[in-house]
């Protein structure tokens, strides 16, 4: 996601590479936190470039974003930022000024690719031209072997700008914008210069858009609350953080009292009264700001594990399936909102449980992937077994996964590397190419007391990587399709 200052407030650009149909969008605020990775360098080298010019390759989905800023001794430096928007291939690159490539989301050589390599460092070169594209199917579908001639007619229109097809419905609803005319049944066509305009006209409509728009708001609603709950226990972190900065320099104070001692025998006797006191002050001091760093400290060590807890449950609600989004907020409630962890001390009937996801591997060996946070925690301590393998990304929020084998499995065993690759993938860093993951036996797992549902503390660690895309692929043979996590 980038952010961009424009005339009338920020805007952010949604960039969705790996998702089945690639896109990229402006959307509504949405919590941006600092990712590692590709999203990294982007912020490294791009914060206050200006967008100089963006084009398109022809009949493809790769567009490329010209990027310049200045520096203060009138320095410009140029970037390329590439958005390759092809269906199971996305991609998204930053290039230099000689053309070569110095980030990508996916890296790749021939040996996994025999179309191309994309490397950190060589020359770019962009995706061979399907040139299927040249007519797409939708058009074959509806125009047969007219679809030719329509296509030219399309180019022929985008090159001088023609007005669009629009059509909408008896009661002036927009039903459809094309370069071609369509048949629609019932329908009432015009001819319109604008795709501004109609974009507006359909954001205007939103709220009627149904079940789809309701889910999203409900999503929204709740980052926004997580994400304020999260503002204000950073501000008292921060405010702690700087309260121990200043006791930090408590052990000035006793050198300097220490240093009065030292050198009071070279004092008058009538210098040595006051010289006492100002050490004892000094001591005081000391001694008073010892007592209120042991109490700050703990209040700390707190407000990080209600920090870590909001941040995991923030990525949470922002990619949980629509029908666990419930699950979320309610563990969102208990845990923060003192109100609500009173009443679900009450009894209540248990919450119906919904299955993990599940990747048969082979016979006796699977992989099953937390959904929710309260399904993380049912799946580590109660579906696992002590010995199972367990997987998490290494420092960001993620979903739990466990490695089930009926019998023992050598450590250099392809399942490691595919859980670890899921861990990856179903985590906050599944954009980047590569993702530090931990494994560890579920009996080394502990829940952290008092924190949300599927925090977890953890020893006995080794460190594997994780590959998002390879996990990607698994999950589309098992399930024929793969709906991507947000970011």
């Amino acid at each position: 996601m980038l952010r961009f200052e424009c005339v009338g407030g920020p805007r952010l650009l949604a960039i969705a590479c790996f998702a089945s149909t690639p896109s990229l969008a402006f959307v509504s605020a949405l919590p941006l936190e600092e990712a590692p990775g590709f999203a990294r360098v982007l912020r490294d080298r791009l914060v206050g470039s200006r967008v100089l010019e963006i084009s398109a390759r022809r009949h493809d989905r790769v567009l490329r974003l010209r990027m310049g800023t200045r520096s203060r001794f009138g320095v410009a430096r140029f970037h390329d930022l590439i958005l390759e928007l092809i269906p199971r291939f996305g991609n998204a690159l930053l290039l230099g000024e000689q053309g070569r490539i110095i980030a990508a989301l996916q890296t790749f050589d021939a040996t996994a690719n025999a179309r191309r390599t994309v490397l950190e460092g060589d020359p770019y070169e962009a995706p061979p031209i399907d040139e299927r594209l040249r007519v797409p199917r939708a058009l074959a579908r509806t125009y047969g072997s007219e679809a030719e001639r329509v296509a030219d007619e399309i180019e022929s229109s985008i090159e001088s700008l023609a007005p669009l097809y629009v059509y909408r419905d008896r009661e002036g609803r927009l039903l459809q914008a094309h370069l071609a005319p369509l048949s629609i049944p019932d329908a009432v066509e015009s001819r319109e210069p604008s795709l501004l305009a109609l974009f507006a006209e359909m954001q205007a409509s939103a709220p009627d858009r149904g079940v789809g728009s309701s889910v999203a708001a409900r999503r929204e609603r709740l980052v926004a609350q997580i994400r304020k709950r999260l503002a204000a226990d950073e501000r008292d972190a921060a405010q702690i953080l700087a309260r121990l900065d200043e006791i930090a320099e408590r052990d000035a104070l006793r050198a300097a009292g220490e240093a009065i001692y030292a050198r009071l025998h070279e004092a008058t006797p009538d210098e040595r009264p006051g010289l006492k006191e100002e050490a004892l002050r000094l001591f005081e001091r000391y001694r008073t700001l010892g007592e209120r760093a042991e109490r700050l400290a703990p209040a700390l060590a707190r407000l990080q594990e209600r920090i870590e807890g909001a941040r995991s449950l923030q990525w949470e609600a922002s990619r949980v399936e629509p029908e666990l989004l419930a699950e979320v907020r309610q563990a969102f409630e208990v845990a923060f909102e003192p109100q609500h962890r009173e009443l679900s001390t009450r009894k209540s009937p248990p919450p119906k449980r919904t299955p993990p996801r599940e990747i048969a591997v082979r016979p006796g060996v699977r992989i099953l992937i937390g959904r929710s946070p309260e399904q993380n925690a049912d799946l580590t301590f109660r579906i696992a077994r002590p010995d199972d393998r367990w997987f998490h990304a290494k420092g960001v929020p993620g979903a739990h996964v466990i490695l089930q084998c009926d019998g023992e499995i050598d450590d250099d065993d392809e399942a490691l590397n595919l859980a670890a690759d899921c861990a990856a993938l179903f985590s906050k860093g599944s954009a980047s190419a590569k993702v530090d993951v931990e494994v560890t036996r579920r009996k080394h797992v502990r829940k952290q007391r008092g924190g949300a549902p599927g925090l977890v503390f953890y020893t006995h660690a080794r460190a594997l990587v994780g590959v998002p895309e390879r996990a990607r692929a698994a999950l589309a043979a098992t399930e024929g399709a793969l709906r991507t996590p947000s970011n």
